[in-house]
């Protein structure tokens, strides 16, 4: 039987117009998380090139409701610089349990990584592809053996650059309890079959949820705290099984796979 040791994993979609009355309330309990304190507008911005079979495997896990679901992600923030931190995620999730595997390195050692040395189809014809690249971890570390999953993963499935997804998040973690941490992720947008250099783009852009943000709980305790309940009672919060991914593949009208197909001719 597959169990995860993971934290749980719980999310609202909330309207906009409710925002404000939700942050005063959970003022008293909560603060801002250290990478929020430091932007002006305290919140940040997140951005991630989601991989997928040419299929859309990863995507039909979610919509099937398959009890184990996986996204393969390249996530930076805010804006681009050659020596910000860019991650190679894998997030596994067992009903309301989430795990990651994680590995920080430099956008252009993910560059290098990507596209010079051929593991991105965007790399252009006649670039020497070399599949012995030196991944830049102490060997055996758990960054080291997190990129080599996600490489691993990258290969084996075949893995292409499906949708880049942006939005802004507030982040917060309880004052009594640090690993406690909620956020609200708002604005959220997409463009359909990014190479990983449009990381950092803004334009052309798809938006979704306009009149809404996705409020997440994330907590290893076995329940909520009383005062967040009761925000989620007064506000008749409802839980769901919420996917910013599948949400950003349909509103850009992929579902059939027939012309999802069609759409990946040019990567073949």
């Amino acid at each position: 039987m597959i169990t995860f040791s993971g934290r749980r994993e719980y999310k609202y979609l909330v309207p906009k117009e409710l925002i404000d009355d939700i942050r005063n309330e959970m003022a008293p309990y909560v603060q801002l998380d250290k990478f929020s304190e430091t932007q002006k507008e305290k919140q940040y911005t997140v951005r991630s090139v989601y991989y997928d079979t040419k299929t859309f495997d990863c995507y039909d896990e979610k919509i099937e409701g398959f009890k184990v679901k996986k996204k393969f992600r390249i996530r930076g923030y805010n804006s681009c610089e050659e020596n910000g931190i860019v991650f190679l995620e894998i997030k596994r999730k067992y009903e309301d349990f989430i795990e990651k595997n994680r590995a920080p390195l430099k956008w252009n050692q993910v560059r290098s990584l990507f596209s010079v040395c051929g593991f991105d189809t965007s790399a252009k014809a006649g670039q020497e592809s070399n599949p012995y690249i030196r991944i830049p971890f102490e060997e055996n570390s758990k960054e080291d053996k997190d990129a080599r999953r996600f490489l691993y993963n990258y290969y084996s499935k075949k893995l292409l650059p499906t949708v880049l997804v942006i939005y802004e998040r507030e982040a917060f973690y309880s004052k009594f309890d640090p690993s406690l941490r909620i956020t609200f992720d708002k604005n959220i947008r997409s463009l359909l079959y990014p190479s990983l250099d449009l990381l950092y783009i803004n334009e052309d852009v798809k938006y979704a949820l306009a009149h809404h943000f996705i409020f997440e709980v994330k907590f290893y305790r076995s329940c909520l705290p009383l005062w967040i309940k009761s925000i989620i009672t007064r506000y008749q919060l409802q839980r769901l099984s919420l996917s910013k991914y599948t949400i950003c593949i349909d509103s850009c009208r992929v579902a059939n796979k027939f012309a999802r197909s069609i759409a990946y001719i040019s990567f073949s």
